[in-house]
């Protein structure tokens, strides 16, 4: 007889535990208790429903509030008890999840178990509410998903994503998240049907034995707008903690390539050892820098293509590689090449 799986949930917080207050919602703390008491987890999974248990953060966070600090203490909880349980279930506001979901795929460094992200876009105790429905998906593709596709993902409505290409795109349908630059790897409707694509191979180094968090100030995201100036990029350069920056361009990575200043201040920036990673503003958009003028003048300056990293995978992947202790060469090095999936070769 199979044993039941054992899931730990990591609750930190967000909509989905919420209730209302004098101002406004507020994370509330007695969700961890209200799930171990669903009567729909049994109806769920109908035979062998999983052994669950909740951790609860001390103080519940807004997810508006989340840290790169935060993503550390989520990855490190798990990997504390990584060997007690089968499967993870981490609990978070929609506001952010995507940022966290790509950071841990990065600082947990391991992939042999499935660790779900999800939420809600109402409260638990709302009618109408999906935090329920999200709650039992989440609980059964982490009981369930198959060996080969085990990593971080977020589940969300209908859909079962690859954590480190997920970001959101509704602030009011119950499929909040997508990937548009990456395939489902399921979707969740009367059966969970999983998309079983092979994972990206895995080459990550080693931070929980030699890695130190950097300042929270270590890397900027800048996006790009008409008028942009250099003034405003050099300010942000100023900061003596920076080590990288997110560069949301245009289309295929276009910038403002007849703007001399801009460019120089990209090379000034590039030559004090700031890492400068350019992604593209549209949802499904691709950088490919040689394709215009406008994206070469960037190349050039000595910006990096990102490619197709979302812009929330970017961050997270340049706070980790700066985590390592690596200098800016080997950063940019290494920004280029796929270490979890997030990118394509």
């Amino acid at each position: 007889m199979d044993h039941p799986k054992r899931i730990l949930i990591i609750y930190t917080g967000g909509t989905i535990g919420m209730q209302q207050t004098p101002e406004g919602l507020a994370p509330a703390a007695d969700l961890a208790a209200d799930i171990r008491h669903m009567p729909e987890l049994g109806q769920a999974f109908q035979t062998h429903p999983p052994v669950i248990e909740t951790l609860s953060y001390d103080p519940l966070l807004d997810s508006s509030d989340m840290t790169p600090g935060h993503w550390v203490r989520i990855a490190s909880d798990i990997l504390q008890r990584y060997q007690r349980f089968d499967g993870f279930v981490v609990l978070h506001g929609t506001d952010t999840l995507a940022y966290t979901a790509s950071a841990l795929s990065f600082f947990l460094e391991r992939s042999d178990k499935p660790v779900v992200i999800t939420g809600a876009q109402l409260p638990y105790a709302y009618p109408r509410s999906d935090a329920r429905n999200n709650l039992i998906s989440a609980l059964e593709v982490a009981a369930n998903m198959p060996e080969a596709m085990t990593q971080v993902c977020v589940v969300f409505g209908s859909r079962i994503l690859r954590g480190n290409r997920a970001t959101k795109v509704s602030a009011k349908a119950y499929d909040a998240f997508d990937s548009p630059r990456y395939p489902h790897l399921g979707a969740i409707g009367i059966d969970v049907e999983y998309n079983r694509r092979r994972r990206f191979p895995l080459a990550f180094g080693n931070f929980t034995k030699h890695g130190q968090l950097p300042p929270d100030d270590a890397v900027a995201l800048v996006r790009l707008f008409p008028g942009f100036s250099a003034e405003t990029l050099r300010a942000v350069c100023s900061s003596s903690q920076l080590r990288g920056i997110v560069l949301e361009a245009y289309g295929a990575g276009n910038g403002p390539s007849k703007n001399q200043a801009f460019q120089d201040a990209i090379r000034d920036a590039v030559r004090n050892g700031i890492v400068v990673v350019v992604v593209s503003q549209p949802l499904d958009g691709i950088v490919r820098m040689s394709s215009y003028a406008a994206g070469s003048a960037l190349a050039r300056a000595g910006a990096i293509s990102g490619r197709d990293l979302t812009t929330e995978a970017a961050v997270a992947k340049l706070y980790y590689l700066i985590a390592l202790g690596y200098s800016a060469d080997m950063i940019a090095k290494k920004i280029k090449t796929p270490i979890a999936g997030e990118m394509r070769r």
